[in-house]
């Protein structure tokens, strides 16, 4: 049966999280939007019989491309242009097309390689993944010394989301030539200072890990290009293709028990059944190797105070927290608090809003401000910048894990954490759109992230 990419509106707060709760259907990310007269909009996938069942229940309902046929489409786009490139003989750069797993792992390589290997190096990460893929980031930075800020960007943990990877490769690559050659970077309009450049590498350590699912990107690349989650085998016994796999941005050590910490009402997006398709949390907190390899560089560099995930789609940059509305003034309502536990993850009542300091706050909104007039200064996307809650509570994300360190742990680091959701929901395919599309995202997110760098300190 067909799956459609849809778009959902619903009369109010509660009918929007019954399409969680009561109608289990598939939200596709950080896609809500305010209407007038407390009505809601969602992006949404759902087969026809979903879809008649939420316009009888009142839902207004459009329908869009069928996700599968459009993404077998993109698939083909992909495997064309891949066997051009080999019939020409064209190097990995400008290739016109997303980069596969592999020329991910060689890009990065060849970024640390002479000459650049002066002020970069290549750090292979501890945990192979299920399929034995061995993954790799990369350290930016001349120089060393106290008081030096890391800044860590992470792409690829959600399969499907191709351009990720391609994002942060391109962002490496840009940034290492301009060091080397002493000049500077010009996006569109935007332009960032050959001094600025020296100072982000000189004063600054960059950590970038592009692709932290390659099983699941393959996965999806190749076999099925709605594919979300990594590639877990599946539990004993279980044949069902949806059984594989788990959605590592649910797999994260903050509040990753949402049946214990949560409202029972509270319409989260997670899954404890190893069969859901997308949200399955995983067996416990950072049990899949690929969120080991996450945690272990915030582990390994303790002067890593800023961090960035890099996901698709809907021109969102989300900071946190993402389990319930933010409040500034009561410190005792917080994550910790076992006298709160059941009572999460409702965003229109008054019960319980999660903590977070009001400088802390005011700090990740003006950075993220920055980096929404970066995007804007390329061709004039409009990001908006939110808080990751949105209308529908997370619990296990990386961003909110991040934030969430210094406050478990004390002599951890505090880290300011996003997540930038990039790309139009109005693209065909949004997760991967057409690579024409993908290549002035990765243009706009790049200048984004270089901004970050300089403005971070």
């Amino acid at each position: 049966m067909p799956r459609y990419r849809i778009t959902v509106s619903g009369k109010d707060y509660d009918a929007m999280a019954d399409l969680v709760r009561k109608h289990k259907i598939s939200i596709a990310g950080h896609t809500v939007k305010k209407l007038a007269k407390g009505r809601y909009r969602v992006h949404a996938h759902a087969d026809g019989a979903q879809v008649r069942a939420l316009e009888k229940a009142g839902y207004k309902v459009k329908r869009h491309e069928d996700v599968d046929k459009a993404g077998k489409q993109r698939q083909a786009e992909f495997r064309a242009a891949s066997k051009k490139r080999l019939a020409e003989g064209t190097q990995v750069a400008g290739v016109g097309r997303y980069l596969t797993v592999t020329e991910v792992e060689s890009a990065l390589s060849a970024v640390a390689a002479p000459p650049n290997d002066s002020f970069t190096e290549l750090i292979t990460l501890p945990q192979k993944t299920w399929e034995d893929r061995v993954c790799h980031a990369i350290k930016i930075a001349k120089g060393d010394g106290l008081g030096r800020p890391g800044i860590y960007f992470l792409g690829g943990i959600h399969a499907r989301e191709w351009g990720s990877p391609d994002i942060l490769i391109n962002f490496v690559e840009q940034l290492t030539q301009a060091y080397r050659t002493s000049t500077g970077i010009t996006i569109g309009p935007k332009k960032f200072t050959a001094s600025q450049i020296q100072k982000i590498v000189n004063e600054k350590d960059i950590y970038v890990f592009p692709q932290a699912n390659p099983d699941g990107r393959h996965h999806s690349m190749t076999k099925d290009p709605n594919w979300r989650k990594n590639r877990r085998p599946a539990p004993a016994g279980r044949t069902n293709p949806h059984c594989v796999g788990v959605d590592l941005n649910r797999n994260y050590d903050f509040l990753w028990d949402f049946t214990k910490y949560f409202d029972p009402s509270a319409p989260v997006r997670n899954s404890t059944n190893p069969c859901d398709p997308e949200v399955y949390i995983g067996p416990s907190p950072d049990s899949e190797p690929e969120t080991k390899n996450v945690v272990w560089l915030f582990d390994s560099y303790p002067n890593i105070s800023y961090f960035i995930d890099l996901h698709s789609y809907s021109e969102d940059i989300l900071y946190t927290w993402g389990d319930d509305v933010d409040q500034t003034t009561d410190p005792n309502m917080n994550f910790q608090n076992p006298a709160y536990d059941g009572k999460r993850g409702i965003a229109n009542d008054t019960v319980y809003k999660e903590y977070i300091n009001r400088g802390d706050k005011a700090a990740v909104v003006k950075l993220a401000r920055r980096m929404r007039e970066a995007i804007k200064a390329v061709r004039g996307r409009e990001y908006l910048v939110e808080q990751a809650l949105s209308l529908y509570p997370t619990a296990g994300t990386s961003d909110d894990y991040a934030y969430s360190r210094h406050l478990v742990g004390p002599n951890k680091p505090k880290v300011y954490s996003y997540t930038i959701e990039w790309g139009s929901e109005n693209n065909p395919t949004p997760f991967h759109p057409p690579y024409n599309e993908m290549q002035k995202i990765i243009q706009e997110i790049t200048a984004a992230l270089l901004e970050f760098c300089v403005r971070a300190t």
